[in-house]
């Protein structure tokens, strides 16, 4: 070949296509689904309705959409986590509820008694306000609670107090430090919210005990 003739242009390892999502991974085509309403003029409602389906059966957190949110508009920070606590809440309600549901039927398979054998533990609000931030999902944690039969008031409270620290404590570490957090975020979420939860059930525990 001549010094003159052209070369082979070969793209750039970064321009080749990434692989196709397999339509057998739900879980992963739910997230990206989500994600594309980050730029979307529905942002927000999309926000308040993927919290809200999440504490009832809705399987992908909704952080995974104020994150992106927050990010392009930082000012906003306290709106998403806002719309998101209140969203949760209310979904959570609905989960409440339907555990509830559940309550009925199985009095009819064991005694009241045994039903309500950890009352103790769940008219403390700020043990089921750790509950809310370490059981992930949360709707495990809605369902569960009108199942067992905790006071609603209760439930509304630790649920109010929980979601507000995970959602607020992210709007905080982005408003503060900005995409980097990110990673950080979506890698240690559980494990942090884990360990924050079983914190606050030490703290608990201790001042009724020592």
């Amino acid at each position: 070949m001549t010094s003159g003739s052209p070369q082979p242009v070969v793209p750039p390892a970064s321009t080749a296509p990434s692989r196709a999502v397999p339509k057998w991974a739900i879980h992963r085509r739910l997230y990206d689904w989500m994600l594309t309403f980050a730029h979307s003029k529905y942002a927000t409602l999309a926000l308040f309705l993927f919290s809200f389906t999440e504490a009832i059966f809705f399987p992908i957190p909704p952080f995974v959409l104020q994150i992106p949110l927050t990010l392009e508009r930082r000012s906003r920070a306290w709106w998403y986590a806002g719309v998101t606590t209140f969203a949760s809440v209310l979904g959570g309600l609905v989960g409440f509820w339907i555990g509830g549901r559940f309550h009925s039927f199985a009095t009819k398979l064991f005694s009241e008694t045994a039903l309500h054998a950890i009352d103790k533990y769940t008219q403390d609000v700020w043990l089921l306000s750790a509950g809310v931030i370490a059981v992930h999902p949360f709707k495990l944690f809605t369902i569960a609670a009108g199942f067992v039969g905790v006071p609603v008031g209760s439930f509304i409270i630790a649920s109010t107090i929980g979601r507000s620290v995970l959602f607020f404590g992210i709007g905080l570490l982005l408003w503060l430090f900005g995409p980097p957090i990110r990673v950080f975020i979506d890698r240690y979420f559980n494990l942090l919210t884990i360990l924050f939860g079983v914190l606050i059930i030490g703290l608990v525990l201790a001042a009724k005990f020592l």
